[in-house]
């Protein structure tokens, strides 16, 4: 095996549940997010960020020394079609993501394309909740396609 292979082996990319859009009006630097549907995963696409529930985000805080990622608290809101299709259904407090790393260096990180890349630490705590429904493939630096697995985390 060559340096080149073993240094990506820890790295995959994943690519959340997508409920909704970013919302306009919010201050400089947050993240708003309007939900027009949730099916109850713990992390969600919230492009350019991801959102986190609060379990997820304390976990992620207790990586020893973790990388290209920063936390904030997120503003969200549910829409009038979330709203009448999920009569009071509550949406958890939300945690934005803001990913700065480099693909397959740091815990966190985003290609060129956009591509959420994280290390396979990051994975394992993202492993320990519910996320479902992400698409997951193993990180291949420089490859335009991936074999990625859709359905159930525990298929990765």
């Amino acid at each position: 095996m060559t340096g080149e292979h073993d240094r990506t082996v820890g790295f995959f990319t994943i690519e959340p549940e997508a409920s909704g859009w970013p919302a306009a009006g919010g201050a400089a630097g947050e993240v708003a997010f309007v939900f027009d549907t949730w099916l109850g995963d713990d992390l969600v696409r919230a492009h350019p960020a991801v959102l986190v529930t609060t379990p997820v985000k304390t976990a992620l805080r207790r990586l020893q020394a973790p990388t290209g990622f920063e936390i904030s608290r997120a503003r969200i809101r549910s829409s009038a079609f979330f709203r009448k299709h999920n009569p009071g259904k509550r949406l958890p407090p939300c945690w934005a993501i803001r990913i700065h790393g480099q693909s397959g260096r740091d815990d966190m990180g985003l290609t060129a394309g956009a591509t959420i890349v994280v290390s396979r630490r990051a994975l394992d705590v993202l492993l320990g909740f519910r996320i479902g429904r992400p698409v997951l493939a193993q990180y291949t630096p420089g490859a335009s396609a991936s074999r990625p697995t859709r359905g159930e985390a525990d298929e990765a």
